[in-house]
């Protein structure tokens, strides 16, 4: 210790301290203050623009751009670290209406903070009025439900109405408002499900400017089996009394729907409802009801039952002349002539009720030859008759025929004399012209064709097949 104490530089060293105390009590004893040193900094803030005073639900603000504000401020560094928040840019549109306008900014800054600038410190606005619409909503779904399920129109909840407000100069430009559903595999019926709308203009563009009031509305979408509406188609079986006919077979519905699947649907065209005619006796109007049941393949049927009113009359007779003969399926390289009967007219005897032949006329009948597969030669072709319904030929014991004969375009007909110079006699000795027999075999055609020709009876409305099966041809073109 005593060592240290000699040193030399450890002496100066505790003069030194002894120094400093000495200095700092003398200081503080004399109350004397140090003057603080003040920092001022400066800082860049970017605040977007607050719009205050607008109304909103009149009108619409455009062309707010920029819709940012630098600003550049000046203070202690303590005050310019507060929140961001404290730095507010406002636009007053108090009181402001439609039109185009430059108006000043105001700020708002926290305390101890001034500002150096504001850029920019004024800003052009656009301002339009908005006009109402009361538009219709349209539902579309989206997708397919499940396999074996059939989608129905969309039901939509209250009166199916909105109100779209826009700019009166987009208002025009309003197409539709609509909503859509996915129903992509479901099966079962959507209930009460809430679907928000969107507005589009004319050209399919959404409007984003566009408040719909209100924005979603319910809609139900029906999923039903799929099903298909098909006519019913009334056949007749058995034979009504002798002496009576059918005069009208009606039923309380036109068709059915029937439920099955896609492919089953695709295969069926009607619904048969068979009468029994063999049921009936005598005049009588006889309304009674017939059980449905769904078609081999099919799940169900509606309705379930069908009813039937049939109506029974005494037959009347009538005898319908000059109904013209159409020819059809002639080879077109052959010349058709007819020979029984020449006029290609034939008469029918038909039977119906009274008031159905009170307005029957010939128009209303046709009669048609088909000449498929026949040659040359002279041809016995039975005549098919199309009547009216209810209405039947009479059975006259015989068939309905008639003779053609088939030549070879460019070549005379056989039947028919070939011109002679005045006075020639006809080859033959004095024998009967070819062309006189014809006339007479035709005569007796028409003859014949008066009274009627055999029919299918008992089949109202159908297309009568009539003459006999197998009628072997008179020449096969030889």
């Amino acid at each position: 210790m005593d060592k240290w104490l000699n040193h030399n530089n450890f002496a100066k060293i505790i003069a030194l301290v002894f120094s400093i105390i000495l200095w700092a009590m003398v200081h503080i004893d004399s109350g004397t203050p140090v003057a603080p040193t003040t920092v001022v900094n400066s800082k860049t803030i970017d605040t977007k623009i607050q719009v205050t005073g607008f109304d909103s639900d009149k009108y619409v603000l455009y062309d707010l751009e920029p819709d940012t504000v630098r600003l550049e401020v000046k203070g202690k560094r303590t005050d310019l670290t507060t929140n961001f928040s404290d730095y507010k840019v406002k636009l007053d549109l108090k009181n402001i209406g439609p039109g185009t306008i430059t108006l000043p900014l105001t700020h708002e800054l926290p305390p101890g903070v001034q500002l150096i600038s504001m850029e920019p410190s004024i800003i052009k606005v656009t301002i339009e009025a908005k006009e109402t619409k009361q538009i219709p909503v349209t539902i579309v779904t989206k997708g397919n439900p499940a396999d074996g399920m059939q989608l129905g129109g969309p039901i939509l909840g209250g009166n199916g109405l909105v109100d779209v407000t826009l700019p009166q100069s987009e208002i025009g430009e309003l197409q539709k408002v609509q909503g859509t559903v996915d129903v992509t595999g479901i099966n079962e019926t959507v209930k009460g499900k809430s679907v928000k709308l969107t507005a589009y203009d004319k050209h399919g563009q959404e409007m984003k400017n566009a408040e719909i009031s209100p924005d979603t509305v319910e809609v139900e979408v029906p999923i039903n089996k799929l099903y298909k509406n098909v006519p019913l188609e009334v056949r007749k079986a058995g034979k009504l009394p002798n002496g009576y006919v059918l005069a009208s077979v009606s039923t309380n519905v036109e068709g059915v729907a029937i439920y099955g699947s896609k492919e089953s649907l695709e295969g069926i065209s009607s619904y048969p409802v068979t009468v029994d005619l063999s049921q009936f006796q005598g005049t009588n109007e006889t309304r009674y009801t017939v059980d449905l049941t769904p078609p081999e393949g099919f799940e169900k049927i509606e309705p379930s039952s069908v009813q039937v009113t049939v109506k029974i009359e005494p037959a009347g007779q009538k005898l319908i002349d000059n109904v013209p003969l159409t020819l059809i399926n002639a080879n077109e390289n052959l010349t058709t002539k007819f020979v029984h009967p020449e006029d290609a007219v034939v008469s029918l005897s038909v039977s119906a009720a009274k008031e159905i032949l009170d307005k029957l006329k010939a128009g209303d009948v046709s009669a048609t030859v088909d000449l498929s597969g026949l040659g040359q030669g002279t041809h016995t072709v039975p005549i098919s008759v199309k009547l009216p319904e209810f209405v039947e030929l009479s059975d006259t014991g015989g068939p309905l025929e008639v003779q053609i004969e088939l030549t070879e375009k460019g070549k005379p007909a056989t039947t028919v004399p070939e011109d002679k110079p005045q006075g020639e006699q006809n080859p033959g000795n004095g024998s009967t012209p070819p062309g006189d027999g014809a006339n007479h075999q035709g005569n007796g055609a028409n003859d014949s064709g008066s009274t009627g020709g055999t029919g299918s009876t008992g089949s109202s409305g159908s297309t009568g097949s009539t003459g006999s099966e197998g009628v072997p041809d008179d020449g096969d073109g030889g």
